[in-house]
């Protein structure tokens, strides 16, 4: 394996780590809203939006950056200097080694959310309420869907280490 091929896996995976850690974002943002209990005035209320958008802009960023485009990431970080040699002796495809890290993060999701959900599927039964009238009702449909998510990874990653491949490789090819 290429120094430049091992960057890029590392960097993909990084990206990968990057992506299914915003989908965390979304419920912070209704609890910076419900926080505020009303509370806020027009200025207060712009400023935190153009911030949460802000903050997913970011996102967006850096993870089209890792995962599409990590070339151009590997050329000007300079990661390849300063080897002495030119390849690291192991025989795995990059595709194999993009498939195992998904399937690992998939199984760290179903790892991390499962707890969660069944706590606040506890809580929710305790309370003998409805759902709308449940206050950690995004918190409960956040974790249930990571966990549908880790899930998928499980048992697709094959099909998203194609896509992501797929995705980089019509990257580098220049537009006609």
């Amino acid at each position: 394996m290429q120094i430049n091929t091992f960057w890029k896996i590392l960097l993909k995976i990084i990206g990968l780590l990057l992506l299914f850690s915003c989908i965390s974002l979304i419920p912070q943002f209704y609890s910076t809203l419900s926080f505020t209990s009303g509370n806020l005035d027009t200025e207060n209320l712009l400023i935190v939006w153009l911030m949460q958008i802000l903050s997913v802009i970011i996102y967006i960023l850096i993870i089209r950056l890792f995962l599409f485009k990590t070339e151009w990431l590997v050329e000007k970080l300079k990661l390849e200097k300063n080897f002495n040699e030119e390849r690291i002796d192991v025989n795995i495809k990059s595709s194999t080694v993009l498939n195992i890290a998904i399937i690992v993060i998939g199984g760290l999701m179903i790892t991390e959310s499962f707890p969660n959900f069944c706590s606040a599927l506890f809580h929710f039964l305790q309370q003998k309420t409805l759902f709308k009238d449940y206050p950690d009702s995004h918190w409960l449909i956040f974790h249930f869907i990571k966990i549908i998510i880790g899930y998928l990874l499980l048992t697709n990653g094959k099909r998203f280490a194609e896509y992501i491949e797929k995705e980089s490789v019509e990257e580098k090819k220049p537009n006609a």
